[in-house]
């Protein structure tokens, strides 16, 4: 179980203590409105299956953020085209404070070590200014486009793909063989 400390958060695997937490905080649709695979409305039962689902996944990489409490989740996961792509949310009321740059900044760092890519993907809403803005903070590239249907929305929304390869994480944060990196 890999555990991941930066200067103000803890990264640790999803477990059942965060069921009610993760479930409380889908509940705004804030939140949803910005995310492609959540189910809406969002059930405790649905929690508890990422959970367990993330538990068993030895390919992938999923963690609860806390600061003093739980503040959302992070992901590294094979997508159905067999990228690796990573995923992320807070709850609302932790939007604007940086948190999301740091936590995927470390998880980047140890999905490039621990998962051997070569190369990370990610996708946000067009409209997503925010979550565009933390990737391109990252190093993340524009490489695409297209649509899906967002369960909150009920509609079609257009997403931007964006990617960010080993060498140029490194090229921005330092070489993945130090800590610095991280």
């Amino acid at each position: 179980m890999d555990i991941l400390v930066t200067r103000r958060l803890t990264l640790s695997p999803p477990l059942e203590v965060d069921v009610d937490a993760m479930t409380a905080a889908l509940q705004n649709s804030d939140v949803t409105r910005m995310l492609t695979n959540v189910p809406n409305p969002y059930s405790s039962a649905d929690a508890l299956a990422f959970v367990k689902r993330t538990g068993e996944d030895k390919k992938s990489l999923a963690f609860s953020i806390y600061r003093q409490k739980f503040l959302g989740v992070i992901s590294v996961a094979e997508d159905s085209d067999g990228n690796f792509a990573l995923g992320y949310w807070l709850e609302r009321n932790c939007w604007g404070n940086g948190y999301m740059s740091e936590a995927a900044r470390a998880v980047l760092s140890h999905a490039f070590r621990s998962l051997g890519v070569d190369q990370i993907v990610s996708d946000a809403y067009q409209d997503n200014r925010a979550s565009l803005a933390i990737q391109d903070k990252l190093g993340f590239e524009i490489c695409g486009k297209s649509s899906c249907i967002n369960p909150t929305r009920k509609c079609e929304v257009e997403t931007i793909r964006t990617e960010l390869t080993r060498q140029r994480f490194e090229q921005l944060f330092g070489s993945l063989e130090s800590e610095a990196a991280a």
